[in-house]
C-alpha cells in the first residue's frame, strides 16, 4: 500500500488504470509517499512546523492526483460500484443522461467499464487550424508568436491529459473529470491567451482522438460527459477561484461555450450545456464513506 490514507493501494492495483509511461506515473506517488513517510517519520510532533519546512515533503495532503485516485479508484473497485456510481451521476447531471440512445445510467453504465487516470487526448485539429489562421488575435508577445512560425507543421497546443475517465469499452459512453483540490485552473496555453483548462477539456471530449490501441479510442464524444471536481466549500464560494465564475458562467450560459470554443461552428450549445456537471469530494464520501 502506497499510504494507507491518501493512497491505499498498491503499485500493481494502480498499473492497469494508466495507458502511458505506467512506471513513470507510478513512481510519482511512490516518491512523494516516501519522501511523506519520511517526514512524519522524523517528526512525531508536527504543529508549530514553518510552511517551508512542510510544504514539499507533506505534498501528498493537498495533491490533486492523489486525492483523486483515491476517492474515485475506491468508489470503482466497490462491490456496488453500478449503483454509487448511479447516484453520482444523478447527483451530478440529473435523473437521466443528457446522451441521444442512452436512457439510463444504468445503461451508460451497462458494459465493460474501466477507469483511467492521465488520460492522454490530442488536442481537435479543427482547433489547432483555426488557431493558426487567428494567431495574432489570440497572442501578443513577439518570442511566442516567432516560435509558432518555427514549423508552420507542428502543433500550437499538445495533448490534454484527463485527470480520471469511466469507460465504457462495450458502448463508448465516458464520464471525464478535471479535479482540483486547491489549485485554480490554467487561463492560457502557450499560444492561446484565452484558452481556459475547462474549455480545453470540453474540447477535446468533443473530438474523437486517442491513441490506436490504447482502448480510449472506444470513447464515444457523443456520450461523453464532464464533470469538474473539487472540495465542497468552492463549489459554495465559486467566487473564489476562476473555475468557480467558468462554471457559472457555462452553466447559466450555453452561448459562452460558443464564445470560448470558436472553431466549432456546427454545435448544439444548449446539449452540450447538459453534458457539463460539478461533483465534489463530499459527493463521493456521501455515497461511499470513507472513498
Amino acid at each position: 500500500m502506497i499510504d494507507k490514507t491518501y493512497l491505499p493501494f498498491t503499485a500493481e492495483e494502480l498499473k492497469p488504470h494508466f495507458v502511458a509511461d505506467i512506471d513513470g506515473q507510478i513512481a510519482y506517488y511512490q516518491k512523494s509517499a516516501d519522501r511523506y513517510h519520511r517526514f512524519m517519520e522524523e517528526h512525531q510532533e508536527t504543529a508549530g512546523i514553518p510552511l517551508t519546512e512542510a510544504k514539499t515533503p507533506r505534498q501528498i495532503e493537498k495533491d490533486e492526483r492523489f486525492w483523486t485516485i483515491t476517492a474515485i479508484k475506491s468508489v470503482f473497485d466497490h462491490h456496488s460500484r453500478f449503483k454509487i456510481l448511479t447516484q453520482l451521476l444523478v447527483k451530478t447531471f440529473g435523473p437521466n443522461p443528457p446522451i441521444p440512445g442512452l436512457i439510463s445510467w444504468e445503461e451508460c453504465l451497462d458494459g465493460e467499464l474501466r477507469l483511467y487516470f492521465e488520460a492522454c487526448l490530442p488536442s481537435p485539429q479543427s482547433y489547432v487550424n483555426w488557431l493558426r489562421s487567428n494567431l495574432h488575435r489570440r497572442q501578443m508577445i513577439p518570442y511566442v508568436l516567432d516560435a509558432a512560425a518555427r514549423d508552420n507543421a507542428r502543433t500550437l497546443e499538445g495533448a490534454t491529459h484527463v485527470d480520471a475517465m469511466f469507460l465504457n469499452v462495450s458502448n463508448g459512453f465516458a464520464w471525464l473529470i478535471e479535479a482540483k483540490v486547491l489549485s485554480d485552473v490554467s487561463y492560457q496555453t502557450s499560444f492561446d491567451n484565452f484558452r481556459n483548462q475547462i474549455s480545453r477539456n470540453i474540447d477535446v471530449m468533443l473530438d474523437d482522438t486517442a491513441l490506436i490501441g490504447s482502448f480510449l479510442e472506444k470513447r464515444d464524444p457523443q456520450k461523453s460527459i464532464f464533470s469538474l471536481l473539487t472540495p465542497l466549500c468552492f463549489k459554495e464560494y465559486p467566487s473564489s477561484r476562476l473555475y468557480g465564475w467558468i462554471m457559472q458562467d457555462y452553466k447559466n450560459d450555453p452561448y459562452a461555450l460558443e464564445r470560448d470554443l470558436p472553431h466549432r461552428k456546427q454545435t448544439n450549445w444548449d446539449v452540450l450545456q447538459q453534458r457539463i456537471g460539478w461533483v465534489t469530494f463530499e459527493d463521493f464520501q456521501e455515497v461511499h464513506p470513507g472513498a
